[in-house]
């Protein structure tokens, strides 16, 4: 449960700061919505689960980069299809026009796109716990018959 929670809080952080940094930039749809995205799917995969500097290899990071990538573009394609014509009244002080749906929201969508793919990877990637290494001049484990 706490890897849950965990991989939620950390996904909807980066995807917060990504998405309060695209809407202040005025992202709204297309090719940069895209671009947006994939980058909040891409250093969500990284950050989260196992931290990068305690991985085997650089490749597995890089991995979870990469899938990502194409996991953000296609929860955001997901999101834009179904919650499209959603509209939440947002004040003024950030900048976003009521009449805006939620998908052209990144400020909204980000941390939600964020949060599902970080709890993701915090529960197939967090949960494997070290094998218990013996004592330095213990006697071996004897096989079981």
């Amino acid at each position: 449960m706490l890897r849950v929670v965990l991989g939620l809080l950390k996904g909807a952080v980066v995807g917060g700061a990504i998405g309060w940094a695209a809407l202040k930039l005025g992202v709204g749809g297309g090719a940069a919505a895209f671009a947006t995205y994939a980058v909040i799917g891409a250093l969500v995969g990284i950050l989260c689960g196992k931290p990068p500097w305690r991985q085997d290899t650089i490749w597995t990071p890089a991995i979870k980069g990469i899938v990502g990538v194409g996991v953000g573009i296609g929860l955001y394609l997901l999101g834009h299809k179904v919650l499209g014509g959603l509209h939440i009244a947002l004040p003024a002080s950030l900048g976003v026009s009521p009449e805006r749906p939620l998908a052209e929201v990144p400020l909204l969508l980000g941390p939600i796109i964020g949060a599902a793919w970080g709890m993701l990877i915090e529960l197939d990637d967090g949960g494997s716990k070290p094998k218990d290494k013996p004592a330095p001049g213990a006697a071996p484990a004897k096989p079981r018959q």
